[in-house]
């Protein structure tokens, strides 16, 4: 009954505690199965699988563990930088491609070289012997013996595990048992020890922060000093030629930093394209307003056509009151058309200066000379007819 209670208690203080935060590193070598794994865990498909280029970052949630796997490329030219990773880990999954024979060797130098760093050395290692769907792949005896697994973690004192498995039969719930049962072995030996590996990683990694400050700070000092070996060699070349030296080359170290945070560099670009597009708007309202403009000046052309056809039609007996109102068309004509622009006055509507009248127009109820009816001789005509 006492042992019952315990473990209920105890059960109950596990549930009651937050979710752990770990972070392990997946090293190897180049095409051993790390993104493949980390995909086949997370629940994607690990098929068609492109090379990882630096690193990838990948957050799941393992039972109690919040868990980030930092998946580093395993080429000749990345691996320099998993130093830059170690301080920040908890463990290291490490994997190996069990059917690549003629590289065991290779992977046993990078794994040595691993284990023996002092920020990795005293840590869990979880090694995956992958590929062992394919034929010809070393068993895990094999793999033990070849890459002097027992003494290399008897040296660092490193807790390891390693688990045969193939990455690319599932994923998700099907993912292979062996990677399962290889992560809960780690993040369980990693429980057990937590606070001490908590308190190691925060070590770690305030040593390196002050190892980069330091590393920049030696950097700029070396980078000073060759500009300045450089400007005085300058000077005294400039001196035995007898030239003066251009001030570009004197201010060179006060150039400003070239390179900007993204997001300034994204706002500038997004503010040019606001203001074309501002400018090509107001660009095609201008356009719109010339020809409304346009359209307003033919209106007046053609009321001004449709006035003078009328006038031309006046009857005789408005003769009088049409030159009255030619005259006040011809004085209405002299009005602005446009707000910004006078139009020219046009030399033949303008009213003649002399006081003689304008001549009248010509209609078609004026008579004309060709339209006078026919005169016919005088006297035996009418005599003819009064003999009758």
């Amino acid at each position: 009954m006492f042992n019952l209670m315990a473990n209920c208690c105890t059960c109950l203080k596990r549930w009651r505690e937050p979710a752990r935060k770990v972070t392990l590193v997946m090293v190897g070598l180049d095409n051993a199965g790390k993104t493949a794994t980390v995909r086949g865990i997370q629940g994607e498909s690990p098929l068609d699988v492109a090379p990882t280029v630096g690193f990838s970052k990948v957050d799941l949630k393992q039972g109690k563990f919040e868990v980030t796997i930092f998946d580093l490329g395993g080429g000749k030219r990345i691996r320099s930088i998993w130093k830059n990773y170690y301080s920040d880990s908890y463990g290291v999954v490490f994997v190996v491609d069990s059917s690549d024979v003629q590289r065991i060797q290779e992977t046993r130098d990078t794994m040595a070289e691993v284990l023996r760093h002092p920020r990795i050395a005293g840590k869990p290692v979880l090694v995956l012997a992958n590929k062992q769907d394919r034929d010809g792949a070393l068993a895990e005896a094999d793999i033990i013996e070849t890459l002097s697994l027992e003494k290399l973690v008897n040296e660092n004192k490193c807790l390891c595990q390693i688990e045969p498995c193939s990455a690319v039969l599932g994923y998700g719930k099907k993912v292979d048992k062996s990677i399962k049962n290889g992560l809960n072995w780690l993040l369980n030996n990693i429980a057990k020890d937590y606070e001490a590996i908590s308190e190691r990683v925060q070590r770690d990694t305030a040593e390196q922060k002050a190892q980069e400050e330091q590393d920049k700070k030696e950097r700029a000092e070396r980078v000073r000093r060759i500009r300045e070996e450089r400007d005085r060699q300058e000077r005294e070349e400039a001196e035995r030629e007898g030239r003066t030296l251009k001030e570009e080359y004197l201010d060179d170290v006060d150039m400003p930093n070239p390179f900007q945070p993204i997001n300034n560099v994204v706002n500038e670009n997004e503010d040019r394209i606001n203001k074309a597009k501002e400018m090509q708007r107001q660009r095609e309202n201008g356009q719109q307003g010339s020809v409304q403009e346009q359209t307003v000046l033919q209106d007046e052309d053609e009321e001004e056509e449709e006035e003078d056809e009328e006038s031309e039609r006046q009857t005789p007996e408005s003769t009088e009151s049409g030159a009255v109102d030619q005259n006040k068309k011809k004085t209405r004509k002299l009005r602005l058309k446009r707000k910004h622009r006078v139009d020219p006055l046009r030399v033949e509507e303008a009213a003649p200066k002399s006081p003689t009248p304008p001549p009248l127009p010509v209609g078609w109820a004026t008579p004309k000379a060709s339209r006078l009816p026919k005169l016919e001789p005088l006297g035996d005509t009418r005599h003819s007819a009064r003999a009758v």
